[in-house]
């Protein structure tokens, strides 16, 4: 057996590992009646907001790739729009990362774009994504876990980006294999904006998911966005459970424990918010794969 298939079932099972602990968890600790009592208190109009916040926030993540690929080739939005749910869904539902494959693939058959330029764009936006989350939480937990030293973080962060924006064209001006993925930040204007583009996708999904951890479990908001922060941000690991399930539930609750929580309730929280993501996602993720073009249809080529 080789070494690859070796290691992919290893990932597989450390990925059910994970969701057989969250299913024993919940078997030992709660009833059904447990997990449906926070959602008898929320209000209508609060899961409306957050709902809505992360669809915005899914059609932002178009926006970016649809840029991202308009810098080499003319793309309808609406292709880009259906590639992106469906490969967002796949990356959620797939663990250790295994599902950002769909983004390349589906990219050369929908969209006809380059496989090492769809890669490489995968690679900028994932760092990216990142970046921004490591700065929101050292906004929001620097004083807490950083103390003394919590304005050096955020300083090193924002400093450090256009240095390494800098190297990356360094490295390309040397490295002729990767020059093709010069267009991504060859001028402050393009990576400026995929970054803007990465702010506006975490801002809102995290504002939303925030809101409805703090509702579900009567929580201070700065809480609640240290702990969804991590736990959504926790998918970008390359160790996650099946749609990222025990994983997304320990990295929400582990590092509100040293505040005096108690982890039951942070676990019930994030089970919750977790249902709430999956059934987005998975709503996004149909409505992509419908717009899907089939495969007997010729890509329209581009130069």
């Amino acid at each position: 057996m080789s070494r690859s298939i070796l290691i992919l079932i290893l990932k597989a099972i450390i990925a059910i590992g994970f969701v057989v602990a969250l299913f024993a968890w919940l078997a030992a600790h709660y009833q059904m009646s447990d997990l449906t009592e926070q959602w008898l208190r929320l209000p209508g109009s609060l899961v409306v907001m957050a709902s809505l916040m992360i669809i915005a926030s899914h059609v932002i993540r178009a926006m970016r790739v649809h840029f991202a690929y308009s810098l080499v080739c003319p793309q309808p939005l609406a292709r880009v729009l259906s590639v992106s749910l469906v490969h967002n869904t796949v990356s959620f539902l797939l663990p250790m990362r295994l599902g950002e494959a769909a983004l390349p693939v589906l990219s050369k058959q929908q969209l006809d774009v380059d496989i090492k330029y769809s890669t490489a764009t995968l690679v900028l936006i994932r760092l990216f994504d990142a970046h921004v989350l490591l700065c929101l939480l050292c906004f929001f937990a620097g004083g807490l876990f950083l103390e003394g030293a919590a304005w050096i973080a955020p300083i090193v962060l924002v400093a450090g980006l256009p240095v390494f924006i800098y190297l990356l064209r360094a490295i390309s001006h040397r490295v002729p294999k990767i020059a093709f993925a010069k267009p991504l930040f060859a001028s402050h204007p393009n990576w400026l904006r995929l970054y803007a583009y990465t702010i506006a996708i975490w801002v809102i999904k995290l504002f939303a998911l925030a809101m409805l951890a703090a509702t579900l479990g009567n929580l201070p908001i700065d809480h609640a966005w240290i702990a969804t922060i991590i736990a959504d941000g926790s998918a970008l690991s390359p160790l996650t459970g099946l749609a990222n399930a025990g994983t997304f539930q320990a990295a929400f609750s582990l590092p509100l424990l040293p505040l005096g929580y108690n982890a039951q309730q942070l676990v019930l929280i994030a089970v919750n918010v977790h249902v709430f993501i999956f059934i987005i996602n998975m709503l996004a993720g149909i409505s992509g794969f419908i717009g899907l073009r089939s495969r007997a249809t010729p890509p329209t080529s581009h130069s």
